[in-house]
């Protein structure tokens, strides 16, 4: 065949060759379509594959051979048995050099190794080349003929660039693997990983649903793939601006939400919202456009935060607290300081005057009367000490016995008779004649109610009427005092039983006092199982109910007529605690 023929025929060779393989998906095809190409355009009769094998070091046989691999029994025994180190036998030679290899004839040529093995393989020349990758050699090409064929440099250079274009099908076979490697590895990572994983394609539709997602939902894989996502996952709220952001995105690529961490809402499927963190970005595949999102339940976050933000509330309460206390143990040390000191300087200075001989009999009677008084003042005052010590510490002890609640009322107004008539209060005590006997402890029901009298009369203008009703609703029996006072402002309503808490109309007005009286009147009605409760307008006076469950044979039979308008009258002190001075 001429040159120039021989050439072009050459050429047409390898671009045939490399139309072929160019598609190839890997390179066991590839070179197999090679194979039969080559052995078809230029004569030879047989060729074979060998791949490199990296845990093995060296070039081992494949299955693939074409051409008339009947008349080549015994080579094809032979080769399935052989490997090639890189630099031995006419394989390794072609991939050590990076080049191909002609063996006019074998018989004569110590690189054909398989030529020394006493078996008569049939083979006159070989021909090699290598598959060069990237990376280096990945795999060699070998032909075979019966005949001895001389040297032909054209068809040298042919399979050189042929085993060019095959290694550009390994590379890109070896991408394909790296990439499936990647995606697997990928899939395996979102499949298993806590966060749920979701995706969508460009129209909506949930294209991926990871196990984190089925738990999250209550939706499984199956159940999930082909809804829409902002119908399956999102609020109805959300789901217009959810829909209008991807359909922006889809015509301009521009969004405000992508690649961005959001805090939103999210839906179950048994129609429960719960809060989620989430992170979406878009993906392209070609012409397809992707949105994916990885979704964090933040539920037990927002809880902790809530939690958080409660302590601090409680905390910063508790320092309010501690300074509104504070300012209580200041108030109370000095009105303390001032109940104190101004009953025993009265007596102090009585005392002095009274050792004058000369003193008129009828002087020295009203200066004893005005020491005895301010002497009980002081008594009180530290029986109520003692008494709010008592009841605050857990331990104060009920002694209950049935008693009708006129009796009570009675001895009650007897106990505070001085202070209500040195004001000049007139007392309309009214008892239901429904109210049954009670069963409390006497002394500390006395002390209670003396109490509520006591704060009533400090609080009420001179010469107004204090008002005492005792009535019955179901169970229980009621105790309420009414006056006609300044009242107490409503942000100190809540705290007119606690202790020393007092109204700041007492400091304005130097009302006497120290803020115990309703704090035992409280622990009272709590000992007995009952409850003390206080209404107020400011400018028109305040109402102290005190509630307490009822016990006896029904209707009392002690004094209780329905309206008993009377001046209180002096009286001794009752059992238990005493009423002492209140104050609000």
């Amino acid at each position: 065949m001429p040159g120039g023929a021989r050439e072009s025929e050459l050429v047409a060779l390898l671009g045939n060759v490399a139309a072929k393989i160019r598609t190839g998906d890997d390179l066991e095809s590839a070179a197999r379509a090679a194979l039969e190409m080559v052995c078809e355009a230029t004569g030879w009769r047989v060729g074979h594959l060998y791949v490199w094998d990296e845990a093995d070091g060296r070039f081992v046989p494949s299955d693939v051979w074409a051409g008339a691999v009947e008349e080549f029994a015994d080579l094809r025994e032979v080769t399935a048995t052989t490997r090639f180190a890189p630099g031995t036998g006419i394989i390794g030679h072609a991939a050590k050099t990076g080049r191909p290899v002609w063996l006019h004839d074998v018989t004569c040529d110590p690189v054909f190794l398989r030529a020394r093995q006493g078996v008569d393989l049939g083979v006159g020349a070989a021909l090699a080349f290598p598959v060069t990758a990237a990376d280096g050699v990945v795999a060699v090409l070998e032909f075979f003929s019966h005949e001895v064929i001389p040297q032909d440099a054209q068809l040298m250079r042919v399979t050189a660039s042929l085993g060019h274009h095959l290694g550009l099908v390994a590379d890109r076979w070896r991408a394909r693997q790296e990439v499936e490697a990647a995606r697997t590895r990928l899939e395996q990572i979102i499949g298993t990983s806590v966060e749920a994983f979701v995706s969508i394609d460009a129209d909506g539709h949930i294209i991926d649903w990871n196990t984190a997602a089925e738990r999250m939902f209550g939706l499984t894989r199956e159940q999930a793939l082909g809804r829409v996502m902002h119908e399956t996952i999102v609020p109805a709220r959300y789901r217009g601006a959810d829909e209008a952001g991807r359909v922006r995105f889809l015509a301009t690529g521009r969004s405000q939400v992508l690649g961005r961490r959001l805090e939103l809402a999210a839906l179950r499927a048994d129609g429960s919202e719960f809060p989620v963190e989430l992170v979406m970005w878009a993906t392209r595949e070609g012409d397809a456009r992707t949105f994916n999102a990885f979704i964090h339940d933040i539920t037990d976050r927002r809880r902790a935060e809530h939690a958080l933000r409660e302590a601090y509330e409680h905390e910063q309460t508790t320092v309010a607290r501690l300074k509104e206390l504070d300012r209580a143990k200041d108030d109370f040390v000095a009105a303390v300081s001032h109940e104190l000191r101004t009953p025993l300087t009265v007596i102090i200075g009585y005392l002095e005057i009274l050792g004058d001989d000369d003193l008129p009999l009828g002087q020295r009677d009203r200066m004893l009367s005005t020491m005895t008084h301010n002497a009980m003042r002081l008594r009180k005052l530290i029986e109520d000490l003692l008494a709010v010590n008592t009841v605050t510490g857990g331990s104060l002890a009920v002694d209950p016995v049935p008693l009708a609640v006129a009796e009570v009322l009675d001895e009650a107004l007897r106990e505070t008779a001085a202070e209500i008539q040195c004001a000049g209060h007139r007392v309309r005590v009214h008892v239901d004649p429904a109210v049954p006997r009670i069963r409390a402890d006497r002394g500390l029901l006395v002390g209670a109610v003396g109490a509520l009298l006591s704060n009533a009369a400090k609080y009420s203008a001179n010469d107004t009427p204090i008002t005492v009703r005792a009535s019955v609703a179901d169970t229980d029996v009621s105790i309420a005092v009414i006056d006609h006072g300044a009242g107490i402002a409503e942000d100190e309503l809540p705290r007119v039983f606690d202790r020393f808490a007092r109204a700041r109309s007492t400091r304005d007005e130097a009302i006497q006092g120290v803020g115990l009286g309703l704090t035992i009147a409280k622990a009272v009605a709590e000992a007995h199982g009952g409850t003390i409760t206080a209404t107020s307008t400011p400018g028109e006076g305040s109402v102290f109910t005190l509630v307490l469950p009822a016990s006896g044979p029904g209707p009392e039979a002690g004094p209780g007529e329905p309206a008993d308008d009377r001046r209180a009258a002096a009286g001794e002190s009752g059992r238990g605690l005493p009423p002492g001075p209140s104050g609000s």
